[in-house]
């Protein structure tokens, strides 16, 4: 017994002096470099790219698309081992991984001249997000103190927009070279890699009880949790279509010249910093409301698209909405899933975000079949009625915070709202 409670105080000693010693302003940069490398470029900048990598080699509409699910089965497969690696061995090791996955992955994409490759390629870059986005939901409980969380949480989430803002311009000043941005990338991907490696605590997470949470499925799938996993596959089955069809969209189907579809493709991401008020804005009107709100948006931005992709207002417009609200909502889903398993962030933070994930391994298969069959704008039509039907999943339950203030929780003791 005193063996066991000695190491529960030297754990408890330790989270108190790495919360001393890391503060937001050193955990928020750096976390939000790591998801840029890995979400807003290994996985999402493939769109981009997609027509100049149609050109070049040659590979048609529903190929791309199939290629383009590599992605999102890449990333579920990582989700699962960051999960279980990030609760057993703390974070600091899947988010290392998953920033070499990203370097990897994006430099054999530079090095692709044929469908294999290139497809190995997306696969593996697509592992990154899995391995390291969901580990940083537990960095942030063990080193952000309690009322800094969730403002902490949705700033580096907004990392996804960094990466999205920096695709554009390098696409610009490479012109045709595609495969000199990859590389490019990868080199941002190093780079984020080893400046997270010392940041990232080790060991694992401690819980709301003083020891991690078994993982079993009665703890996983339940009441509370069933309508935020439905919510989370709805939403992946809608805006993987736009992020892997909307630039083919408006320039095969709308005649956007390249700079309209660069100048698209960085407005989405630089509208995507607003999704970093996320924990603000469910802080003051609470998840249920701003959840509802995002996502009718959401729904706007892609229905626009399909009903105006030849004209160049409504298509800004779009991608300045899309690129919003999908930042805002995917930070959503964070705090939501952190608050419905307190014991265990990154399981049912890695959980949530599997979901997503798995709509969005089908979606771009589907919306390629559809789009070769019925036109591009059936596959968002359809899309957009996917994310209607999120609104009324949304939390029942008022929703301030990121974790449920608990008597036995030392770092959400005294918030209550």
């Amino acid at each position: 017994m005193r063996t066991d409670l000695s190491r529960s105080l030297t754990r408890q000693e330790a989270s108190n002096m790495n919360r001393a010693a890391v503060t937001p302003w050193h955990l928020v940069p750096a976390g939000l470099a790591i998801v840029a490398a890995t979400y807003g470029l290994a996985r999402y900048t493939y769109g981009l790219f997609l027509p100049d990598i149609r050109s070049d080699l040659g590979l048609s509409l529903d190929v791309l698309g199939l290629i383009g699910s590599l992605s999102y089965a890449g990333y579920l497969v990582a989700t699962l081992a960051g999960s279980v690696i990030a609760g057993s061995l703390g974070p600091r090791l899947p988010v290392v991984l998953g920033g070499l996955a990203a370097t990897a992955g994006m430099a054999l994409i530079a090095a692709s001249r044929g469908p294999w490759l290139l497809a190995a390629g997306v696969f593996l870059a697509g592992t990154s997000p899995g391995l390291a986005y969901p580990p940083l939901s537990d960095a942030v409980a063990r080193l952000i103190a309690a009322p800094q969380q969730a403002r902490t949480y949705a700033l580096i989430n907004a990392g996804t927009s960094v990466g999205v803002i920096v695709a554009g311009p390098v696409a610009l000043l490479v012109a045709d070279d595609w495969r000199l941005a990859w590389l490019a990338f990868a080199g941002f991907a190093a780079v984020a890699t080893a400046w997270n490696a010392p940041l990232m605590p080790r060991g694992p997470y401690p819980g709301v009880h003083g020891g991690p949470q078994p993982l079993a499925l009665p703890w996983l799938i339940n009441r509370r949790s069933l309508p935020l996993f439905a919510a989370a596959t709805l939403f992946g089955l809608a805006t993987a279509v736009y992020w892997t069809f909307a630039v083919d969209l408006v320039t095969h189907h709308g005649g956007l010249p390249d700079a309209g579809t660069r100048a698209f493709w960085v407005l989405m991401g630089a509208a995507g910093l607003l999704g970093g008020a996320a924990g603000d804005l469910v802080r003051r009107y609470g998840l249920r409301g701003t959840f509802t709100a995002a996502v009718l948006a959401c729904a706007g931005a892609i229905l626009l698209l399909a009903v105006c992709p030849h004209t160049p207002a409504p298509v800004l417009l779009s991608g300045t909405l899309f690129g919003a609200t999908f930042i805002l909502v995917t930070g959503l889903f964070g705090i939501w899933s952190v608050h419905t398993f307190p014991e265990r962030p990154s399981a049912g933070f890695g959980a949530t975000f599997f979901l997503i994930s798995a709509g969005q391994l089908v979606a771009p298969t589907v919306a390629g079949l559809l789009g070769a069959r019925l036109g591009l704008a059936s596959a968002f039509l359809l899309a957009a009625t996917l994310s209607v039907v999120c609104v009324p999943l949304a939390p029942r339950q008022a929703i301030h915070t990121m974790l449920p203030a608990t008597d036995t929780n030392p770092t959400t003791a005294g918030e209550r709202h």
